[in-house]
């Protein structure tokens, strides 16, 4: 019986294209962190921002993080010529890191980040 799923094509054309890995973790990360807004700016209408806060806060700095980070060893594999798929899943555990980090120090990341924003505006 044969799988009805083209995850086999999918994985070729990653792994041909290299590329693409490395344009994802370029432009692919801020398109999501930008389609993510809308949301968010939904919920604060709606008046859930409070109760939301802790998750988007996860949410986008591992999203940031692999962002940053994620870009630079994407480029560092591209030139080194590793293959797409490795590329991929090495992006993928980056994030899944980055991730569970900020989902277990959450109220710690969230603590700094308000004192951050309220540094900031007693600067100015």
């Amino acid at each position: 019986m044969e799988f009805s799923f083209k995850l086999y094509d999918f994985m070729k054309d990653i792994d041909s294209n290299p590329q693409t890995v490395v344009m994802w973790a370029a432009f692919g990360v801020p398109l999501t962190m930008l389609a993510l807004t809308f949301p968010l700016f939904l919920f604060r209408k709606m008046g859930l921002y409070p109760v939301l806060k802790p998750y988007y806060s996860v949410l986008y700095l591992s999203l940031g993080i692999s962002w940053i980070l994620g870009f630079i060893t994407q480029m560092v594999l591209f030139f080194t010529e590793i293959s797409g798929v490795r590329m991929a899943l090495i992006w993928i555990v980056m994030f899944f890191v980055y991730f569970t980090f900020c989902v277990f120090k959450r109220r710690q990341l969230n603590s700094w980040l308000d004192a951050l924003s309220k540094a900031k505006a007693n600067k100015q």
